[in-house]
């Protein structure tokens, strides 16, 4: 049987994936090992989904998306999101560098969707993390649907454990995760 390296959190969106990521950083931190990288964060105002925020670990944030109706034409744009790849590169490539030490090491990718592919930078970042020979131990989220060639190769890696998070288990599927980073990472 294959140690997992990549621990993969994929369901619909607003189900919670990110909510999950988060839980698990905090209880890994919390056994003292390293996390680094990003999540995206729906930016809401007045109740109403305006776009996303890229936030590193460390805490460094920038505009992933923004609607497009409020802010004008831009250059790349993803339903009625305009995306802002440059500022996306800025917060989440930095926080994708490779540790000095990936033992006892997560690297955290939320999410690998169409707005961030959109970077060939963040492309060509995603395909070292998950080429064989890569040390990474790491949890991303993916998006439910067939999408890009590169999805589908994080999907279907002998290394990798796709987990489909779902409403109903949002709440516990933690416990599962954790039981199996624990041989990865080797913590108790």
């Amino acid at each position: 049987m294959t140690k997992i390296k990549y621990f993969i959190l994929t369901g619909d969106p607003g189900v919670g994936k990110t909510t999950l990521t988060k839980k698990l950083c905090s209880i890994i931190t919390g056994l003292g090992l390293k996390t680094s990288g990003f999540y995206t964060e729906e930016v809401r105002r007045a109740g109403v989904r305006e776009g996303f925020d890229v936030v590193a670990l460390d805490g460094l944030r920038g505009c992933l998306a923004r609607d497009c109706s409020r802010n004008g034409p831009v250059k790349f744009k993803v339903g009625k999101y305009g995306v802002m790849v440059e500022e996306f590169e800025k917060v989440a490539l930095p926080s994708l560098g490779q540790p000095e030490d990936t033992k006892g090491h997560l690297l955290v990718i939320d999410e690998i969707g169409t707005m961030e592919l959109l970077s060939n930078s963040f492309r060509t970042r995603i395909n070292e993390i998950f080429r064989p020979i890569s040390e990474c131990v790491v949890l991303a989220t993916i998006p439910t649907r067939r999408s890009s060639p590169i999805v589908e190769s994080i999907r279907n890696n002998s290394e990798a454990k796709v987990w489909t998070v779902t409403r109903e288990n949002r709440n516990t599927m933690h416990e599962e995760i954790l039981k199996e980073m624990k041989v990865t990472l080797n913590f108790s």
